[in-house]
């Protein structure tokens, strides 16, 4: 009997420790993808480190339309009300001096409230991205979501709990690593 319960606590404790140590693995990496990403950070918001970077900046006017149907009265006629919001974009990029490496894009627009997005890279390959839904001129986070990456495999996912709107939940309800690559991918075809 004895045998039997230092045979199944041995099996627990190796299961307990080869977890741990999985998880440690993870939390070194996605430590080492948050120190890349202040020292991009760092690189881009350094005015004279520009012998290191080049930031480029695309913006202009955007307009969205919100299109709201609605079923009224008894004989079902359809009501649709089309209202149009207006603002602003920008995307920034921070590539090397050749041209040939990306290290951020940062996407901005305010039809409704601000909204980033964050994509970051090494290697040309994307390790971390962000959303960042914000109110209007008082920067105040309310909704945020990252995800970190190793080797276009999501490694690690950190999200706000706090419950939005739909109509904002509908803006940040897309595959962040899909349009990180996408944004990669058009970055490559400008170069060329």
């Amino acid at each position: 009997m004895r045998h039997i319960i230092t045979f199944i606590a041995t099996i627990f404790i190796s299961a307990f420790a080869s977890n741990s140590l999985l998880a440690q693995v993870d939390t070194v990496t996605v430590s080492k993808i948050k120190a890349i990403t202040k020292y991009i950070d760092s690189l881009s918001d350094n005015d004279e480190g520009q012998r290191f970077v080049i930031k480029s900046i695309a913006e202009g006017r955007i307009t969205q339309e919100i299109v709201s149907t609605s079923i009224v009265g008894h004989s079902n006629k359809i009501d649709t009300i089309r209202k149009t919001k207006n603002g602003g974009f920008g995307k920034y990029t921070t590539e090397n001096i050749k041209g040939d490496t990306v290290y951020k894009i940062l996407y901005h627009d305010n039809i409704d409230k601000n909204f980033y997005e964050s994509y970051y890279y090494k290697d040309n390959k994307l390790i971390y991205s962000k959303i960042d839904y914000q109110e209007d001129g008082i920067r105040q986070t309310f909704y945020y979501r990252e995800e970190y990456y190793k080797d276009n495999e999501i490694l690690f996912v950190n999200e706000s709990s706090n419950l939005i709107d739909t109509v904002y939940r509908q803006r940040v309800t897309f595959d962040l690593r899909k349009k990180g690559n996408d944004y990669f991918e058009k970055f490559q075809v400008d170069r060329k």
